[in-house]
Order: structure tokens, then C-alpha cells, then sequence
């Protein structure tokens, strides 16, 4: 059972307690026991600083992912082995995503480009001991433009970088 005061809360180890009574702005929630303040406040509070400071955010997530890249990556190996069907999902959607972003113009040279712009991102990879992906400058499927999978839209950027940059496109000034 939840602990109704701060002080019990805090007692018996937990991180929330539920008082019953409103919030100075009139929320009946959960309020963190560390603090005594209410989680709808808090939420609301967050997603305010997070619109008004998106580079923080950025900032705090590529940390995130950089200093716990095994712990994410054994989560992610465990979710997959308990998903395979899902994985089979995802999988063929990308693949098919790409198979009809990748023109029937490209010739077997610039095919060719494409698969060492892979097999870089692999070196790399073995080289430095961190992750290199292969990303599209213009994204695939980008919110405000579309590209296409050839090797003038590739490049080998780290790992860190391209889960960064995300689905975005940045126009030069």
C-alpha cells in the first residue's frame, strides 16, 4: 500500500506518496516523496522546459546513449529474442521503405559505391571500437523532404551522430 505521507514515504523507501488532498493548482496525484511535488505538475513542468531547450534535451540524450550503450544494447538484444515476430515486422518494413527509395537508374558502379560506403561503416566500426553507421544526408523519409538511397546521399558518420541527427535535415544558410 502507498505511503500517505511525506515522511512515511520516505521511511519505508519509496519514491511517491498519495495524500489525497489537491495541489496548490488543484491536481489530486501522486507526489514524489523526495521533493513533495505533485507528478502532474512535474510533468507538465517538463514538457514546457523541454519545448523551451531543445538542445539541452539533445544535449542530455546523446549522453544517455554514450554512457550506456551495452546496457541499451542488452536491452535491446533481450527485447528482440522475446519478439522475434516484431523484429520480422520492422525489419521487412525498412527494407521495403528503401527497396523503393533506391532508383532503377543507379548503375552497378554506383551500386557498388553503396555497398563499400558499408563495408567503411564496418572498418570503422572494428577499427575504433565504437559504433559507424552509414546515413543518409536527406533522409529517406524526412517530415519536410524525401531522399533516395544512392551514394551521393551516404555518408559514414559515428554512431552517436547519426542517432543525433535522428530523422532530420538541416538547410545551409
Amino acid at each position: 500500500m502507498m505511503p500517505s505521507t511525506r515522511k512515511e514515504a520516505l521511511a519505508g523507501g519509496y519514491k511517491r506518496y498519495f495524500t489525497g488532498a489537491a495541489c496548490v493548482r488543484g491536481h489530486v496525484a501522486d507526489r514524489r516523496a523526495k521533493t513533495g511535488e505533485c507528478l502532474v505538475c512535474r510533468a507538465k513542468h517538463l514538457v514546457v522546459w523541454r519545448k523551451n531547450n531543445p538542445e539541452s534535451v539533445k544535449q542530455h540524450n546523446t549522453t544517455q546513449y554514450v554512457n550506456h550503450t551495452e546496457k541499451i544494447k542488452t536491452h535491446v538484444q533481450k527485447w528482440a529474442k522475446e519478439n522475434p515476430a516484431k523484429v520480422l515486422t520492422y525489419t521487412r518494413a525498412a527494407q521495403t521503405k528503401k527497396r523503393m527509395r533506391n532508383p532503377k537508374w543507379l548503375t552497378a558502379d554506383e551500386k557498388w559505391m553503396i555497398g563499400q560506403a558499408y563495408e567503411l561503416a564496418a572498418l570503422r566500426t572494428k577499427m575504433f571500437g565504437f559504433s559507424w553507421h552509414v546515413d543518409h544526408i536527406i533522409p529517406l523519409q524526412g517530415k519536410t523532404v524525401s531522399g533516395l538511397h544512392t551514394p551521393y546521399n551516404l555518408q559514414v558518420i559515428p554512431g552517436t551522430e547519426n542517432v543525433r541527427k535522428s530523422n532530420s535535415f538541416e538547410v545551409a544558410a
